[in-house]
């Protein structure tokens, strides 16, 4: 079914906004945590309907799968994205990440479109080829000036981002997770709004997605609870209010803002890489610098996740040397291994549907892709990481919402699945293949 201009013009605009990793208490135990957030406490601690025991993520509590999640309201294993990077034990794929928005089920931006909205996205990850109006997407090729060249050519329509780079400079593609990329983000959001949502915001209201990085960056490098992450969060609250105050302006206040996170995070103790098991087992071969050259089975990290499939699972021994190597990990309660699922088990909690194994690591053990070295170590790649159980309490993710119709309270029992179900009940139309449910019907 398809509107008119005229059938939406009562309804409200919806901003959403995610912020990479803000966990529940650095939005309710602000002075403990020595951060100041006066944007966020104004809009949403005060004034909003926020989640004070914070958001389920999906699994895993990985950012492709979340934001792809959030947008779509279904789990990783319904909509197809189940890591960041694409499943690539020899590297065939250079690195390629699941940048695009699924052809499996609907997105939040496709529906806005076809229920009467204008439909933007400025940087969310999982956006290339998202069917919306205007859509500035994630992506990277190498980090310079080709980024901007490829994002320009995937863009809706073409040639937004040379249009946006004649006045605010570098569209940050992906690569760039710093203060410095966000405030890059942020630029490009309010650019978004007055050049291409304000122009038009007379004819139909917008539905627009945005997103900040660098508290999640922050957070890998220095730790969860560093003065360098809070620094980045407060530098986020700032942008956060800018582009409220300007979604606010452009609509005469009919608007309604959503801040939400993909996960939380937890700080890192250890590393550990069941591919080393897994070479020494046969299943595996590399050379010397540790690049895979064969695999009968390999395993993928998702930060404290991995999973783990067979090159051909109808090899019967490969598939018996893998499942002696589980029970290992499965019976040595000094692995670092909290569950071994089966690729069924993992599909019923929502993701790896074409895992035969996935390993769900205990706290602050982050799994890695290495096949040469110690299994265990204790030299971190990253001081924090996600992708742990979505079970786990460091793993819950923020939900606010504020606006137009909106009453202030707590809610409980949100989903991140929750999320455009919700957005798309405040437009007037319901997400069809949406797993979760709107938290206000």
């Amino acid at each position: 079914m398809s509107f008119q201009a005229n059938d939406r013009k009562n309804s409200p605009s919806i901003l959403l906004v995610s912020v990479d990793a803000l966990k529940p208490e650095f939005v309710f135990e602000q002075e403990r945590l020595g951060v100041c957030l006066p944007n966020i406490t104004q809009y949403f601690v005060e004034n909003g309907l926020t989640a004070r025991n914070g958001m389920k993520s999906v699994f895993p509590t990985f950012t492709y799968p979340c934001h792809q999640s959030m947008i779509t309201g279904t789990n990783p294993a319904t909509h197809g994205t189940v890591n960041n990077g694409i499943f690539d034990p020899t590297g065939d794929h250079l690195g390629a990440w699941h940048w695009f928005a699924n052809k499996k089920v609907k997105t939040l931006w496709e529906a806005a479109k076809e229920n009467g909205y204008w439909s933007a996205s400025v940087a969310f990850p999982t956006s290339v080829g998202a069917k919306g109006d205007f859509i500035a997407p994630e992506f990277w090729w190498d980090g310079s000036e080709l980024d901007s060249c490829f994002i320009d050519a995937v863009a809706k329509p073409q040639g937004i981002i040379s249009e946006m780079e004649q006045e605010i400079g570098r569209y940050a593609g992906g690569l760039d997770l710093t203060d410095a990329g966000d405030a890059q983000r942020g630029k490009a959001a309010l650019w978004m709004l007055r050049n291409k949502i304000e122009p038009v915001i007379s004819e139909k209201p917008f539905f627009m997605s945005a997103y900040f990085a660098s508290f999640d960056e922050s957070a890998h490098i220095n730790g969860v609870y560093s003065k360098e992450a809070a620094a980045s969060l407060e530098k986020i609250d700032t942008m956060l209010g800018e582009l409220i105050a300007e979604a606010k302006r452009i609509t005469d206040d009919h608007v309604i803002v959503c801040v939400v996170s993909d996960h939380g995070s937890l700080d890192n103790t250890h590393n550990i890489s069941p591919n080393v098991l897994l070479r020494e087992a046969g299943l595996i071969e590399a050379d010397d610098q540790g690049r895979v050259t064969a695999w009968k089975a390999f395993s993928q990290r998702a930060g404290g996740t991995a999973e783990i499939r067979l090159a051909d699972p109808d090899d019967a021994e490969a598939s018996k040397a893998l499942k002696t190597v589980m029970e290992q990990l499965k019976a040595d309660t000094e692995s670092g291994i909290l569950e071994v699922l089966t690729g069924e088990e993992a599909k019923k909690r929502g993701g790896f549907p074409e895992a035969a194994y996935v390993l769900v690591s205990e706290k602050g053990y982050e799994l890695r892709d290495d096949v040469i070295g110690e299994y265990c170590r204790t030299l971190l790649t990253q001081k924090a990481q996600h992708g742990y159980s979505e079970e786990f309490p460091e793993m819950r993710a923020s939900f606010m919402l504020t606006g137009e119709g909106i009453e202030k309270g707590n809610i409980d029992n949100v989903r991140l699945i929750d999320v455009a179900p919700t957005l798309a009940g405040r437009m007037g139309f319901v997400l069809p293949d949406a797993e979760g449910n709107d938290l206000l019907k």
